[in-house]
């Protein structure tokens, strides 16, 4: 069966007034259908400009310069406003991380539910009313009917969420993008809401691709792994490889980070040194060098390719972590 989504040398840069900033620098990815892909690293590595970049929703100044973007088997790339007004919605959509800000304060849940069909669908208000009905009820959403007629404002933030889900689904989009989808829950609605991301994916079999910075969410959640650092890909394997075998020091180091139930309560959590370089002057060699605990003379003369060094595993280090003379113990059993 043929991808949903495949990426191609992606590179998306954002014109400002005296500098570009290569936001994101040649990013090749791939989605099947019902497949989780989680695309994680720190803030500011590029994640969301690439679900962006899918939808075309670029900041003020933001161009894809190079790269394709195969939806379905079309490149949306070349493709007008007008044309991808005709795609968002209907063949991918996007939960962003607060539904606060993305859901309009004057216009009710039902109302907000119903125009994208009858942008998409035309469909008659009955039809668009029923439909909201059927989406908010696919989601979880207590006494959805009531919901219609109620404003944003008047929803908890998890109920809120839920709203945006059901915008995103109400028709049946083949790829959904789901761009740190609980970064404004509690700990106990987060997991509600991945857990229903999780069977919405199977049961509508619906490619996702989950944008987070948190890697205890992709170890439970993604299929596949994709490692973002400074624009780039570092290090991309199926979740269970990348956790048992991790290669590329930066995943090291966010594996680190993670706390862990048999770490003692008095103990600092790891953090890593330093901050992510400017993407208006990235370095010319290894990004990650000048945080790096392993790094030598040729981390930083040297860009290390993202190569398949491993069947379905590819990263791009000089020295990988658990290979020849720079292995280390594992840090962390996840």
């Amino acid at each position: 069966m043929s991808n949903v989504l495949e990426i191609d040398g992606l590179k998306m840069h954002i014109r400002q007034s005296r500098v570009t900033v290569k936001a994101v620098d040649g990013v090749s990815l791939s989605i099947a259908p019902g497949e989780t892909l989680g695309l994680v690293g720190e803030s500011g590595c590029g994640k969301s400009m690439t679900g962006m970049s899918i939808m075309k929703l670029l900041p003020n100044g933001g161009h894809i310069i190079e790269g394709s973007i195969n939806l379905n088997g079309r490149d949306v790339v070349p493709l007008s406003e007008k044309q991808m007004r005709r795609i968002r919605g209907q063949e991918v959509a996007v939960i962003f991380q607060d539904p606060m800000t993305s859901l309009n304060p004057t216009m009710n849940i039902g109302n907000q539910l119903g125009e994208t069909l009858r942008i998409h669908r035309e469909a008659s208000d009955d039809e668009a009313r029923e439909r909201a009905v059927e989406v908010l009820e696919l989601v979880g959403m207590p006494r959805p009917r009531e919901r219609l007629h109620d404003f944003p404002h008047q929803l908890s933030g998890g109920l809120r969420q839920r709203v945006m889900i059901a915008m995103s689904l109400v028709c049946s989009p083949s790829l959904l993008i789901a761009d740190e989808p609980t970064t404004a829950l509690d700990v106990t609605i987060q997991a509600q809401i991945l857990d229903l991301l999780d069977s919405l994916r199977r049961e509508l079999h619906m490619a996702v691709l989950l944008i987070t910075h948190d890697m205890g969410v992709i170890a439970g959640r993604a299929d596949r792994v994709a490692v973002m650092y400074a624009g780039k890909i570092a290090e991309q394997a199926e979740t269970s490889t990348l956790f048992k075998r991790m290669r590329h020091r930066y995943t090291e180091a966010l594996v680190e980070a993670i706390p862990r139930l048999d770490q003692e309560t008095t103990a600092e959590l790891y953090s890593i040194p330093g901050l992510p370089p400017d993407l208006a002057f990235p370095p010319k060699a290894c990004r990650f060098a000048a945080r790096c605990r392993f790094d030598t003379d040729i981390c930083h003369q040297v860009e290390p390719p993202l190569l398949e060094h491993e069947p379905d595993h590819l990263y791009a280090c000089h020295h990988p972590a658990g290979v020849g003379a720079s292995q280390s113990d594992p840090l962390v059993a996840v």
